[in-house]
């Protein structure tokens, strides 16, 4: 980055975007599935329950994941639907909430496994057939809690191929 440009928003942060107050921005992301499994793979930890994980985002705010275990080594990968159950409000209700379906019984047995094995990111928790992501939690283990002071709303959605991150942001 331009070591000027860097400079000057390294200013507004420690402003806190003062000298922007009363914007708003407005931005929806459409992420392809390919980006998606690049991703995916590069965040997979060496130590993780999973091997591999495939990613295909259906039209109506469904995911088709098609996942790997990496012990034992000769299970088959199965399946799993994700569907977008209801959506983060921030800052009262900062979680959002995915209902996973498919698998069989083996969502019912691995998890209270997964669940108390930490093999779930920071921010995220497994309640029965739900899983549920706590924007916040999520953001402090970035370290980018401030993000939080102007977020107005976050929508995670998903169409053919594609993930949609809506966001709208305010300086206030």
């Amino acid at each position: 980055m331009d070591p000027k440009l860097a400079s000057l928003l390294a200013r507004l942060q420690t402003t806190r975007f003062n000298d922007l107050a009363g914007s708003e921005a407005y931005s929806v992301i459409r992420i392809g599935e390919e980006l998606l499994n690049v991703a995916a793979a590069a965040f997979i930890p060496s130590s993780s329950m999973v091997r591999s994980v495939a990613i295909h985002p259906r039209a109506g705010n469904e995911i088709d994941l098609q996942l790997k275990l990496a012990k034992p080594a000769f299970l088959p990968a199965f399946n799993v639907t994700v569907h977008i159950e209801r959506q983060p409000d921030l800052p009262d209700r900062p979680e959002l909430v995915l209902r996973l379906s498919g698998a069989g019984g083996l969502l019912r047995l691995a998890g209270p496994v997964i669940g108390s094995s930490g093999a779930l990111p920071p921010g995220f928790r497994l309640d029965g057939d739900r899983v549920l992501v706590n924007v916040r939690q999520v953001l402090e283990h970035q370290r980018r809690t401030e993000l939080l002071e102007y977020i107005e709303q976050l929508h995670v959605l998903s169409e053919d191929a594609r993930l949609v991150v809506a966001i709208q942001l305010r300086v206030r």
